[in-house]
């Protein structure tokens, strides 16, 4: 059976909108009667030369009746002949005003000419009202479908019937006309969907249609398949292509008012739906109603093929003049199964500022006069409180071909730059402090492309070397055993560096796994280390456990994530690897953020936004949560990011135990986005806070700083320019007044050492923070400590925690902080 879904032929059986209807129109089957059925007229206008008769010719498998109507009209100069039902009290169908109703009829026809046509009855008696749709010329039964919204003051009863006005022949059967009960409110807190979990309703939703149109073999069925820990409902809805040849199916919200959203011009709107599919050929498309009715707008995005729920989620910018209501779904365009539940439409909330401006409640913006001398790429901050800066050729095709590499160390105190002689171009290297405060770095730029096929073409280097604070000087170590550009070094318990990732020295995706060995300052021959063989891509974000396991969280750059979930415990002694659920749009976790929330002991991690460079989708807000204490980990969905999804997120750790999240771009290195916004642990909610003024997107970076303020550096947009200006952010915490202070403390302690501090201020907790060392928004070994306290006024103890796997060897920023959350001065203090 054929669906008429606006005059588009669709390929579907004809489902209820709502649960048990109840059927309006009397002997709809034509089963009683004899020339013309009970509670029926054959009338028309015109000149016309027409037969009428009863057939037995019905739909396949009807299992309501065994009658039809024919109208066959050999001869037409003008009007018309149809079959509808009788205007006789008991016949025409009782209607309400304000009330909608669905109307649907069986037909097949060898004329173009047919229409489905309504005659109202008022106090004046009975008038033709309107057409609702012209139906085409079907050689097979069809089912027709039409709605007829809001029902005139003063209309009580209807009759409708369908029209033909041309020479051909058409027969009618199983005439329906059914109230549409009133939807469901929708669930509030912003939500425009209507029943969007698809707990209400039989065969199909309430509030829902089955669409779609073309050519295919397709099964729907209502599911309990739904995503896990799902709150919301327990059904989905399942779509199983068996054959295409062409169009689509999908699922989208009833034209209905009070189903349809309604949206205003001029807002943005965020859309999202769990779903799981063994298809590639998926999409979210979007319809929109105007004054001339419904009709395709656009398809936002497509979707890959998920074994596990995921949630898709899209943007709708900025709705054009005359659009008042939506409905979207996820189309099906080829041969697999479709799964969908917990469709969301909520508008995008303006961005203004805070309601209050005081920056003792969202911290303060600065921009340096002084620009960056070098295109600052890495960025790690030194046990003297100054921080590396390397640009190496700075993606910059002409100074790599001229060999002319940069880096600088830049003094935050008075603002200067010290040059610092570059061996090779250690753009895009690997890099992280070491356990005497050295900084290692790895692999890096062998090669630029030649051919402007795009940043695979980039080619790995095995070079590594040190740099050494004490002279400002790099200084060279063995090579890696193999080339890597974009790789993620990541410091283990025992002093030693993991490195994995990025692309060899052919520009291909390597596998091997490589250890640094501390000891020795020299990297291990490749059958010296545990081999995974898996690529875990471009700069993984790869995190050290409390039990020396290692947790991918499904961050990178560039592209799709890895096959699976996208996430997984890694247990590199033994080259074991386990998947970890739960994390959602893991092919939109490009250039995201990660981090440790609160103290490194709670073992919770956090991933925030991102985008596919490849896809250039735009970017998502999803925030995606994880406690590693649990006994099966699973990624639990946090608090979006407030405002616009957006990939190139730079996400730091503050003192005061919150997390800071700011600038990004909703595309590849273009449209900045200028929010920000602070995590509170405590209260699982972000506060927006005034942004960065400084757009900054592709190669931007942040480090916290020793004194409590966060340095952000770099952009590096589309056309390859470079942002030079720093930005510096001073949290709310630095504008509270009188911070506490650390007056002595011992600079290096050992693992389970008691410490003796002296301190000014009523200090309630202390930390240690390591060092950043941060490029394309990942440092994997940023963290906060949590130090037990100890003791009264001036004089108090803290204790360094007795495992070197959630304390990795190397110096750190002690901090204590008072009662209001204000942190003082950092102390370093160097742990081995």
């Amino acid at each position: 059976m054929v669906v008429l879904f606006g005059a588009t032929s669709v390929l579907l059986p004809l489902a209820p909108a709502a649960a048990e209807p109840t059927e309006l129109i009397v002997n709809g089957t034509l089963a009683e009667g004899r020339t013309v059925p009970t509670c029926f007229l054959s009338v028309g206008f015109g000149t016309h030369k027409t037969k009428v008769k009863m057939t037995n010719d019905v739909p396949a498998g009807s299992a309501t009746g065994t009658r039809s109507y024919s109208i066959n009209m050999t001869s037409h100069t003008s009007g018309d002949v149809k079959l509808i039902q009788d205007e006789a009290a008991g016949c025409a169908p009782t209607v309400s005003a304000g009330q909608s109703y669905d109307v649907s009829v069986d037909y097949k026809s060898t004329s173009d000419k047919n229409s489905i046509t309504v005659f109202a009855h008022t106090a004046d008696g009975w008038d033709y009202w309107k057409d609702l749709k012209t139906l085409p010329p079907s050689a097979d039964w069809t089912t027709a479908q039409a709605r007829i919204d809001n029902v005139p003051e003063g209309v009580d009863r209807l009759s409708f019937g369908v029209s033909l006005y041309g020479v051909g022949e058409l027969k009618t059967t199983n005439y329906s006309l059914m109230e549409i009960p009133p939807p469901p409110p929708p669930p509030g807190d912003g939500e425009l969907i209507v029943n969007g979990s698809l707990s209400a309703g039989s065969t199909v939703p309430t509030c829902f249609l089955s669409v779609g149109l073309g050519t295919h073999q397709t099964e729907r069925t209502i599911d309990t398949d739904v995503p896990a820990g799902s709150a919301t409902g327990t059904r989905s809805y399942s779509v199983n292509m068996t054959s295409h040849t062409s169009g689509d199916v999908k699922l989208i919200q009833d034209e209905a008012a009070g189903c349809a959203p309604t949206v205003s011009a001029g807002q943005s709107y965020d859309v999202s739906v769990d779903y799981k599919s063994t298809s590639d050929k998926n999409s979210i498309t979007v319809f929109a109603h105007t004054a001339d009715g419904w009709d395709y707008w656009k398809d936002l995005k497509t979707l890959p093929p998920s074994a596990d729920w995921t949630t898709a989620q899209a943007r709708i910018d900025n709705v054009p003049e005359g659009v008042d209501r939506l409905s979207f779904g996820v189309s099906l365009y080829g041969v697999g199964e479709l799964k969908t539940t917990n469709y969301s439409l909520k508008q995008v909330a303006l961005e203004t500022p805070p309601g209050s401006q005081d920056p003792a409640l969202i911290g303060s913006w600065e921009v340096l006069e002084n620009p960056l001398p070098v295109r600052a790429i890495h960025s790690t901050l030194l046990e003297d409180g100054r921080l590396l800066l390397i640009a190496g050729s700075g993606n910059d095709g002409n100074d790599f071909a001229a060999g002319t590499f940069k880096a600088v160390v830049w003094n935050p105190g008075d603002n200067s730059f010290t040059d610092v002689p570059v061996p090779y171009d250690m753009f895009c290297a690997g890099h992280v402090t070491l356990p005497d405060g050295k900084v290692l770095l790895a692999g890096g730029t062998q090669a630029f492309p030649t051919g402007g096929e795009g940043p695979n073409a980039f080619e790995g280097s095995k070079f590594s070397y040190y740099f050494d604070p004490a002279d400002n000087q790099f200084h060279p170590v063995t090579d890696m055993a193999g080339a890597h550009w974009y790789p993620s070094l990541t410091k283990l318990g025992n002093g030693d560096v993991w490195a994995a990732g990025g692309l060899n020295e052919t520009g291909d995706g390597t596998t091997l796994t490589e250890l640094f060995q501390y000891s020795s300052m020299s990297w291990l021959p490749q059958s010296s280390v545990p081999q995974t063989w898996s690529y875990w891509g471009t700069y993984p974000h790869m995190f050290l456990l409390d039990d020396g396991k290692m947790f991918y969280t499904g961050g990178h750059t560039f592209g799709n994530g890895l096959p699976g979930t996208g996430a997984s415990i890694y247990d590199w002694k033994t080259a074991q690897i386990w998947d970890v659920p739960g994390l959602r749009e893991k092919d939109m976790r490009d250039q995201a953020g990660s981090v440790f929330i609160g103290p490194a002991q709670d073992q919770r991690l956090m991933i925030v936004g991102g985008g596919n460079t490849d896809t250039n989708n735009p970017a998502i807000n999803l925030v995606d949560i994880i406690d590693l204490n649990a006994p099966e980990p699973t990624f639990e969905p946090g608090p979006n990011l407030p405002g616009p999804g957006k990939l190139y997120v730079n996400l730091i750790n503050l003192p005061d135990r919150t997390v800071l999240a700011a600038n990004g771009a909703q595309y590849n290195r273009s449209g900045d986005v200028l929010t920000a916004a602070v995590y509170d642990p405590q209260t699982n909610n972000w506060l927006s806070i005034n942004p960065d003024p400084t757009g900054r997107n592709y190669h931007s970076s942040s480090v916290l700083l020793p004194d409590g303020r966060v340095a952000v550096l770099g952009s590096n947009p589309a056309d390859n320019s470079f942002e030079l200006r720093i930005s510096v952010y001073s949290p709310s915490y630095l504008h509270r007044g009188e911070r506490p202070q650390i007056t002595q403390a011992p600079e290096t302690a050992g693992y389970g050492d008691i410490l003796n501090l002296e301190v000014e201020g009523e200090v309630t907790a202390a930390s240690l923070m390591a060092p950043m060392s941060s490029t394309h928004q990942t440092d994997t070994n940023a963290r906060l400590i949590d130090l037990p306290l100890a003791g009264s006024g001036s004089s108090r103890t803290v204790q360094v925690p007795d495992n070197p796997n959630l304390v990795p060897p190397g110096p750190y920023m002690l901090t204590v902080l008072d009662a209001d959350g204000v942190p003082s001065q950092a102390k370093w203090v160097r742990i081995s």
